[in-house]
């Protein structure tokens, strides 16, 4: 069974992995992931180890699905009331008769009693704050124009420069550069990622960041193939295959 090591420094979701066999041609194939961020949902059924060397942390495993609940197929019976429990008529008609006077005696009570209540007494307003006078108005302006102004220029002239194609590649590539460097210094500091990289039988940079990785494995490793993307990959596995096939 052969063997893969990705090298990326990008957010891969879980379907990338099927891509992957896909795309080399083996759906056996063994793959072992260094990325610098987490993927994007759990892969630990996508792929044979996912190691973690940037910041973050791995998502965590799904919940399994709750089992559907069972429904009963017997009916319950009906509720059985004694005959005792059940009232006469005539009582019921007694216990009327009662009750009426005594609710009238109680509403007749409640509206003579009842008294209109006194409003009660509203907050006055707070005192509006005093606004400032003479000097301290002077320097209130002037601070309000400061602070306006550093806000105009820190919006409207970066934007045009930032927005600018050299600016951009510059900062891009400062960017990838910067990354490529940590990303393969903890690369370089992880035995257990070096310990994986030794047992492959190729290794892919992916992405940019992973470039600078991937070019320092090739000079260390002159056995092992370290290539930029899948299709070359997919070459190297090919010719692995051949010996065995003409044979």
């Amino acid at each position: 069974m052969n063997a893969v090591v990705l090298l990326s420094t990008r957010r891969l979701p879980p379907t990338y992995f099927d891509q992957v066999r896909e795309d080399l041609g083996d759906q056996n194939i063994t793959i072992d992931v260094v990325g610098w961020v987490a993927p994007s949902a759990w892969v630990a059924d996508k792929v044979n180890t996912f190691t973690l060397i940037g910041p973050g942390r791995m998502p965590a495993q799904p919940a399994p699905e709750p089992e559907p609940a069972v429904e009963a197929s017997d009916e319950a019976p009906d509720a059985v009331i004694a005959p005792e429990a059940v009232a006469a008529p005539e009582t019921v008609v007694a216990d009327e008769a009662k009750i009426a006077p005594a609710a009238a005696e109680v509403a007749a009570a409640g509206s003579s009693s009842a008294a209109p209540s006194a409003a009660a007494p509203t907050a006055a307003p707070a005192a509006a704050k005093p606004r400032p006078t003479g000097a301290k108005r002077v320097v209130k302006a002037v601070e309000w124009r400061a602070r306006k102004a550093r806000k105009v220029a820190g919006r409207m002239l970066p934007k045009a420069i930032k927005a600018s194609a050299p600016v951009k590649f510059l900062r891009g590539q400062r960017a990838t550069n910067d990354l490529g460097k940590n990303y393969w210094e903890r690369v370089l500091s992880r035995r257990d990622v070096m310990a994986t990289i030794d047992k492959a039988d190729v290794v892919v940079a992916l992405d940019a960041g992973a470039i600078w990785a991937g070019w320092n494995l090739g000079q260390r490793k002159a056995s092992t193939p370290v290539v930029l993307g899948l299709p070359a990959a997919r070459r190297e596995f090919d010719q692995l295959k051949a010996p065995a096939g003409n044979g």
